[in-house]
């Protein structure tokens, strides 16, 4: 009792010996701890980078905390420099986007850019909010150290549980104060030490483990005009709320938040390091999971790493290489399955259906609607090809199919131009087809796979309802079933084989098609890395029968 008596002195008294620097309009009160050499880039009342937080949390030279059973680093900090949390701001795709936006609409280039930097550069919005200034400019901000950190550290452990899952904290509108207040997974906190060094005060936040706390950034409804309805640019936190793996589903099969898929469980592991000494006492935590985030964005961890010293990447080659890994396993392992039925061949014709379940807790694929899956199928009898459908040219467009025109949804294949690719398809007012999010006024097509346990009377489901499917009575939660009608060469002797594969494209070839038509630099800069990138699809998942 005593000993901890005289920590919550200490540390009293440090909170109030503390300097207190007025920044902007931004409330008076501590930037950092004491000097000791861990210092951040960057910091103010309300943030700092996360080269502040490694140097409690990343491996450093220490031998025991923070590695896996093989040794490998699996701190906060050196998984998240190789993520495309950490590259948000610095992401090129990103980056021409919304220079393409802003060439299409100068007028509205603040409006534009101040709403993608919310989520991308949310430590430089968040400062300016609070201090009521103006924030800068997409490239004024190039050398902000606090855009440059992207969705670091200190914005998603500051998030409030106030308010969590609701309307009013989508797109971007997080609930962050000053306070300092920062929030984790564990209690029994010791927290002298993140108070000495850091100032900031750690708090238990169950909220941290919930899927809510992805859901500000990743529910973005916007208007193409302000009398317009909304329009849903991605909804997976919503799309995950209508499914078996919510929490909030009564019914669900045991619940899965966003963390527990995408955020690998190592077990028991000491989540810090004494940066001034030995780490003897420092307590192993359960359930300790890494800050990879993986998701659906392999190529783009590529184009980073091949580019770090053009874009400013902080991590190394092999940090890259691991993320690219973990990221191309999750996706392989936890997307989807494919199950082909018996092959019934009937004279001249080879029938059989291919059934695609949907493995994740929101629709596949999910998020900004430049993603695409497909089924790329072929078929021979005995040592002969008959069929072959859904593969790509060396430009990533699907072969025989017209990339121009929006793919309709397919019920049953009968020809090599009939490919059953399941995406979301947005056009303007007058149901042109646009890559620009300003002029986006609703879907022609939605008919992404749906998650299992989707209900049509989810209150939301004005956001995310699908379009185009209508009389598929196989398109259900959980899964699609395409039926195939093959036709055989009369006389050709052997049995039928048939080979699937399921292939994703996180970035489709209409969304390349805009940069080769801007004159932006950063849209130039992007089509550079993006042709200088080997990857044209991600295959999922295969079967053969």
């Amino acid at each position: 009792m005593h000993h901890h008596f005289l920590v919550s002195l200490m540390i009293c008294l440090f909170v109030l010996a503390l300097p207190l620097m007025a920044q902007g309009g931004l409330p008076d009160g501590p930037t950092w701890g004491v000097p000791s050499g861990i210092n951040p880039t960057k910091a103010n009342a309300l943030f700092a980078t996360a080269d502040g937080c490694a140097g409690c949390h990343s491996v450093g030279s220490n031998a025991l905390a923070m590695r896996g059973r093989t040794g490998s680093d699996v701190s906060p900090h050196g998984l998240w420099k190789a993520s495309m949390m950490a590259n948000a701001f610095r992401d090129p795709f990103w980056q021409a986007q919304v220079s393409r936006e802003v060439e299409a609409s100068p007028a509205h280039s603040g409006e534009i850019e101040g709403l993608c930097l919310r989520c991308h550069a949310p430590m430089a919005h968040h400062t300016a909010r609070i201090a009521g200034t103006t924030m800068g400019r997409l490239s004024q901000l190039s050398t902000d150290e606090f855009a440059l950190d992207g969705v670091s550290c200190t914005v998603c452990h500051q998030i409030q549980p106030d308010g969590l899952g609701k309307a009013q904290g989508f797109n971007g509108n997080i609930d962050i104060r000053p306070g300092r207040a920062i929030f984790g997974p564990y209690d029994a906190l010791f927290a002298f030490p993140m108070e000495r060094f850091s100032a900031y005060v750690p708090q238990k936040g169950e909220h941290t483990q919930e899927a809510a706390l992805c859901g500000g950034c990743h529910t973005l409804l916007t208007r193409p005009a302000p009398d317009a309805p909304e329009f849903a640019e991605q909804t997976p936190y919503l799309e995950w709320r209508n499914s078996a793996f919510s929490t909030e589903n009564p019914k669900n099969d045991g619940g899965r938040s966003c963390q527990q898929c995408h955020m690998i469980n190592m077990g028991r592991v000491a989540i810090a390091r004494n940066p001034l000494g030995s780490d003897f006492n420092i307590e192993r935590r359960p359930n300790y999971r890494t800050h990879t985030f993986a998701g659906g964005s392999a190529q783009m961890l590529e184009i980073l790493r091949d580019n770090a010293k053009e874009l400013g990447v902080t991590a190394t080659e092999g940090s890259f290489d691991r993320m690219i890994s973990v990221t191309r396993q999750h996706l392989k392992r936890m997307t989807a399955r494919l199950d082909i039925s018996e092959l019934v061949r009937d004279k001249d014709e080879l029938r059989f259906s291919i059934k695609v379940t949907n493995l994740t807790g929101h629709k596949l694929p999910t998020g900004y609607p430049s993603r695409r899956i497909w089924l790329q199928v072929d078929v021979a009898v005995g040592d002969e090809d008959v069929f072959s459908s859904g593969s790509v040219t060396l430009e990533g467009e699907l072969v025989d199919v017209d990339e121009k025109r929006a793919i309709k949804h397919v019920r049953v294949v009968r020809s090599a131009s009939d490919v059953p690719v399941w995406e979301s398809v947005p056009v303007d007012s007058q149901g042109n087809l646009t890559t620009l999010l300003h002029s986006m006024a609703r879907y022609s097509k939605d008919n992404r796979l749906l998650p299992r346990g989707w209900k049509d009377d989810f209150p939301d489901m004005k956001h995310m309802k699908p379009i185009g499917v209508a009389g598929d009575s196989d398109f259900l939660g959980g899964s699609d079933t395409v039926q195939y009608r093959i036709a055989i060469p009369g006389g050709l002797e052997g049995e039928p084989t048939v080979s699937a594969r399921l292939l994703y494209q996180s970035i489709s070839p209409r969304w390349i098609h805009g940069h080769r038509g801007s004159k932006t630099e950063a849209s130039k800069r992007f089509m550079r890395m993006f042709d200088e990138s080997n990857t044209l699809a991600e295959i999922l998942v295969d079967a053969e029968k």
